[in-house]
């Protein structure tokens, strides 16, 4: 199973995406914007995507090809320097609709592999580190039935954060549990399916295509809540205590690098909790 990566990155097209920035190029492309969604990519998108298990995947980001070039190098630079080029795959094309083009550049690149599993990732949000492993298996099974007649079917991992991100720095995470939210929200089909992720609406995934949704205590995501987000999307706030955070730790080892870790030994045993730098 060929796993897939699909990310807009500040994409002057057709997406869905309803904010100012999304109509006008001076906004979009604004250095201030810019360096914050660069810091977010580095320390929340990236590290997750390097953390993972099982590494074989590819990722694909689309830009405009009205982008700064000082922007596209630090892009390249970035995910080179995390995810090699080997794995690094940049679509840059005009205005038009996201999931198109990335229909088009699948169908034409992978072909040779009877299913992909083509997974949404926004520029700001992250994945557990065995997210990529057990999205393989889950896509596995997918693939094997054929409940509907109908070969493109749509993966939920329900459960997952909300981290809140202040003045560039992560302060804390309240949990997020929703059905066919579009974070890793995953298509499973052959690489010449007309579906796409970005052509269909989420919210309504449940009545209109066949899916899967992956219900467990253990999370698999985290979407970050900061001040530039594009969508308004309501957000619990039920903060979680150190000791909460410690626990989930390892589904998202890059966490350590901005929540601390100190020991402390608790009954005779070694446990790790976070300390705010």
């Amino acid at each position: 199973m060929k796993l897939l990566f699909e990310i807009r990155f500040s994409y002057l097209g057709k997406s869905g995406w309803k904010s100012e920035a999304s109509k006008d190029p001076a906004l979009l492309f604004a250095p201030d914007r810019m360096a914050y969604r660069f810091e977010l990519f580095k320390k929340i998108t990236l590290p997750s995507l390097a953390d993972q298990t099982d590494d074989d995947f590819d990722v694909l980001i689309l830009i405009s090809d009205i982008m700064p070039q000082d922007q596209k190098d630090e892009l390249l630079s970035l995910c080179h320097s995390f995810l090699g080029p080997e794995r690094t795959k940049i679509l840059e094309y005009g205005p038009f609709k996201a999931g198109r083009l990335f229909r088009n550049y699948i169908r034409d690149s992978y072909a040779a592999h009877p299913y992909v599993a083509q997974v949404v990732l926004d520029d700001d949000d992250a994945v557990s580190a065995d997210f990529v492993e057990i999205c393989k298996i889950e896509a596995a099974k997918l693939a094997a039935t054929d409940y509907d007649a109908d070969q493109g079917r749509f993966l939920s991992f329900m459960r997952g954060y909300s981290l809140l991100v202040q003045d560039g720095e992560l302060k804390n995470l309240s949990p997020k549990n929703s059905p066919y939210v579009n974070l890793g929200l995953t298509l499973v089909a052959p690489p010449d399916t007309s579906k796409n992720p970005f052509l269909v609406s989420h919210l309504a995934i449940a009545d209109r295509h066949p899916g899967t949704i992956v219900s467990t205590l253990r999370p698999f995501y985290l979407r970050t809540v900061h001040e530039f987000n594009d969508s308004r999307t309501p957000h619990k706030k039920q903060w979680l205590s150190e000791e909460q955070i410690a626990e989930i730790e390892h589904y998202f080892p890059f966490l350590i690098d901005h929540f601390g870790e100190i020991p402390n030994e608790e009954e005779g045993v070694m446990k790790v909790v976070r300390r705010r730098r």
